[in-house]
C-alpha cells in the first residue's frame, strides 16, 4: 500500500503567479484516484512564502519530523516550486527524502527520478528557475517599496495603533492609505488622560488588558480574518499590553501621522516629516503627553498597583530605604494585619528593619501632616521637557550624505535642479538645527491654588498618596519616630526660594 502525503502551498505574495490551493488539491486528488494510492494527509500551507524552509512550515514541517515520517511513503506536489522556491531548501529536502528512503512525486514532471545522478542534476537545474523568479519577485517588491517610500501611501505591514489601511481609487489606480480608527483613537485619548493623571505605564497596561483591548498586531490579524495569537500561547489567546508597549506607543511620532522607515521618521525634500495620515493628537496634546511620559520615565518613584497603599511615600527612618507593605492573616480569628516594613531588610545588613502597623501610619499621616502642613499651598512638581534636536540633526546629515552619494552615482543627471533644491532644503534645515541650543529637561513647581486642608477631604488614600508624591513629601517611620519632610515653609521663605530659582519675581 502506497501512503501518500499531499504538500500544497500558496504564497502571500500577490505578484506570484501560481495555482490556487483548490487547483493544486484537485490535481493531486485526481492523480491519487487514478493510481489507487492511500492519501494519509494534506499539508496545506496558506499565505506561506516560497522562501520559507519546508521544515519550518506550519503544516508541512510536523509531517517531516521524526515522529510523523513513518506515516507516509511518498510526498506529492503539483510543481517543484510548491515544495520550495529556494533552491537550497529544495535540495536539502530532496536529500533528506532520499536518506529516509522515501519518494518525491512532482505531477508536472512525472519522469523526474532524483534517485539517479541524472535525475538529481535535472532537479537541480529545474529548481533554479523558481529561485530566480523568487528573487525577481523580491526585487520588484523592493523597487515598489522604494518608489512609494516618500509618498503618502501606506507600503504595507502592521499599521500603527490608531490607524487602519484603506483602499482608495486615485488617478485611475488603487492604492492603500491610512485612516484613523475611531475606536482606537478613543482608546489612545483615554491612555493619554490616565498618564497625565499620574497613572503608571503598568496601570494603563493593566486597564487595557482588563478591558480586553486588542493590540495593533491582534487587530491586524482580526482584519485578515485570522485568530488573535500571543507568542508562546495557543491560537485565540490575545496579546497582552505591557509597560514597555505602552511607553513605546505613547512616545511614537507615528501617532502624529508621520511615516517611518526602520524605526526612523522619514523626511521629504524640504526636510519635513512625510505625513501619511491625520495626527491623532494636536500639537499641545502631544507636547503634554510627551512631557508626562518623560516625567514618568525619569522619576524614581514607581508603584506596582495593589502592593502598597502608600508606596513611594513611606520610607524607613533607620536606613532611608523605601518601605514596603506586608499583610498577614491570623488564622484563628480571620483578622488581617497590615504592616510597613523596611524594603532593604533582610537583603542588606545596614538596617535591622522596621515593622509598623499600617493603620497607625495611615492615621498619623492624616493627623500629623494636616496639623503641620494643612495651611501649606498644594504644590505639584511639573516636568518641563527639554529641547534636544541631536537625533534629528544626525538624521539630516545622514540624508545629506545619501543625497550626495546618489548625485555622484548619476541619479540626478536628467534633473539637476531637483538635486539642488533638495540639497538646499536639507542644508537649511541642518543650519537651523545646529543653531538651536540644547536645553535639558527639568522639574518646575506649580501652585494649584488650594491648601492641603481644602484638598485632603476630597481625596481617597490613593489620591493622597499621589498628591504627596507630586508635592515632594516623604514620611520616614522607625522605632518611635515619625518624620515628614520637607519642613513647612513660611510664605516669606517660599517666596525667596522660588525667586532664587527664577520661578517668580522678587517683588
Amino acid at each position: 500500500m502506497r501512503r501518500v502525503l499531499f504538500a500544497e502551498r500558496i504564497s502571500d505574495d500577490r505578484n506570484e503567479k501560481s495555482d490556487s490551493i483548490e487547483s493544486q488539491h484537485d490535481k493531486l486528488s485526481r492523480q491519487s484516484e487514478a493510481e489507487g494510492v492511500t492519501v494519509v494527509g494534506v499539508a496545506r500551507d496558506l499565505s506561506v512564502s516560497g522562501d520559507v524552509d519546508p521544515f519550518h512550515r506550519k503544516e508541512l514541517g510536523p509531517w517531516l519530523a521524526e515522529e510523523s515520517r513513518g506515516k507516509w511513503d511518498e510526498l506529492w506536489v503539483t510543481t517543484l516550486d510548491r515544495l520550495s522556491r529556494d533552491d537550497m531548501h529544495a535540495h536539502a529536502l530532496m536529500a533528506q527524502i532520499l536518506k529516509w528512503d522515501k519518494t518525491l512525486v512532482v505531477l508536472d514532471n512525472p519522469g523526474l527520478d532524483f534517485r539517479t545522478p541524472e535525475g538529481r542534476a535535472i532537479a537541480y537545474v529545474q529548481s533554479i528557475g523558481p529561485a530566480k523568479e523568487l528573487q525577481r519577485i523580491k526585487e520588484r517588491a523592493k523597487d515598489s517599496h522604494e518608489r512609494r517610500r516618500f509618498t503618502t501611501r501606506w507600503t504595507g505591514g502592521i499599521p500603527p495603533f490608531g490607524y487602519v489601511p484603506v483602499k482608495r481609487f486615485i488617478d485611475g489606480k488603487t492604492a492603500t492609505y491610512l485612516e484613523q480608527d475611531p475606536d482606537m483613537v478613543k482608546v489612545l485619548h483615554e491612555m493619554r488622560r490616565q498618564i497625565l493623571d499620574g497613572q503608571s505605564f503598568f496601570a494603563v497596561a493593566k486597564y487595557l488588558n482588563e478591558k480586553g483591548e486588542h493590540t495593533a498586531r491582534d487587530r491586524a490579524r482580526i482584519r485578515r480574518d485570522k485568530p488573535v495569537h500571543r507568542r508562546g500561547a495557543a491560537e485565540g489567546v490575545p496579546e497582552l499590553w505591557s509597560e514597555t508597549t505602552i511607553k513605546s506607543l505613547l512616545s511614537d511620532p507615528a501617532l502624529l501621522g508621520q511615516k517611518k522607515h526602520k524605526g526612523e521618521v522619514l523626511y521629504d525634500s524640504q526636510g519635513q516629516p512625510v505625513q501619511v495620515a491625520e495626527p491623532i493628537f494636536t500639537d499641545e496634546e502631544w507636547k503634554s503627553l510627551r512631557a508626562a511620559v518623560e516625567a514618568r520615565t525619569k522619576t524614581t518613584v514607581r508603584r506596582v498597583n495593589g502592593t502598597s497603599p502608600l508606596y513611594g511615600v513611606v520610607w524607613c527612618g533607620e536606613c532611608g530605604s523605601k518601605a514596603t507593605h506586608k499583610s498577614s492573616m491570623h488564622n484563628p480569628s480571620g483578622v488581617e494585619y497590615r504592616y510597613y516594613v523596611c524594603g532593604a531588610w533582610p537583603k542588606e545588613n545596614r538596617c535591622r528593619g522596621i515593622s509598623v502597623r499600617a493603620e497607625e501610619v495611615e492615621e498619623w499621616i492624616e493627623i500629623y501632616f494636616l496639623q503641620r502642613y494643612g495651611n501649606q499651598p498644594v504644590i505639584e512638581k511639573v516636568w518641563v521637557p527639554g529641547s534636544d534636536n541631536t537625533r534629528e540633526l544626525e538624521s539630516t546629515r545622514k540624508r545629506i550624505s545619501r543625497l550626495r552619494h546618489l548625485y555622484v552615482e548619476g541619479e540626478f543627471e536628467d534633473n539637476p535642479k531637483e538635486y539642488k533644491d533638495r540639497m538646499h532644503a536639507l542644508r537649511t534645515r541642518e543650519a537651523e538645527l545646529a543653531a538651536e541650543p540644547v536645553v535639558e529637561g527639568h522639574w518646575s513647581e506649580k501652585d494649584t491654588g488650594q491648601t492641603f486642608q481644602e484638598l485632603w477631604g476630597t481625596l481617597d488614600l490613593e489620591g493622597r498618596r499621589k498628591q504627596l508624591i507630586k508635592s515632594g513629601y516623604r514620611v520616614e517611620v522607625g522605632r518611635k519616630t515619625f518624620n515628614v519632610t520637607p519642613e513647612p515653609e513660611t510664605p516669606e521663605e517660599r517666596t525667596a526660594r522660588l525667586t532664587s530659582l527664577g520661578y517668580m519675581s522678587g517683588e
